[in-house]
């Protein structure tokens, strides 16, 4: 039988992952990282003030950290379980990319 605080740290994990705009925001700090909060919403489509909201949540779970340089704030994945969950998640097919979906 699987210890409760195990089955709670994966439950709280995937959480964080199940949310289409954080999972969105992750695999880009995954791929693109050190990224900041502008790029991130021209990537995304997302508002800034959303991307920010996001970011704190994902430093709240330690799955990311920020760092500054210079006059930006940069974010990267430092949670080595969740960037191997994020190595399975696949490119979008191609038609999809074009239709801008």
């Amino acid at each position: 039988m699987a210890h409760p605080a195990h089955v709670r740290e994966w439950a709280d994990r995937f959480a964080v992952l199940g949310d289409p705009s954080r999972l969105r925001l992750l695999l880009l700090v995954h791929r693109e990282g050190p990224i900041s909060v502008t790029d991130l919403a021209a990537a995304s489509g997302l508002r800034p003030t959303a991307v920010s909201h996001a970011l704190r949540l994902l430093r709240i779970a330690r799955t990311i950290e920020a760092a500054r340089e210079g006059r930006s704030t940069l974010y990267r994945l430092v949670d080595p379980v969740t960037a191997d969950l994020l190595d399975h998640v696949p490119d979008p097919p191609a038609a999809l990319l074009e239709n801008g979906s």
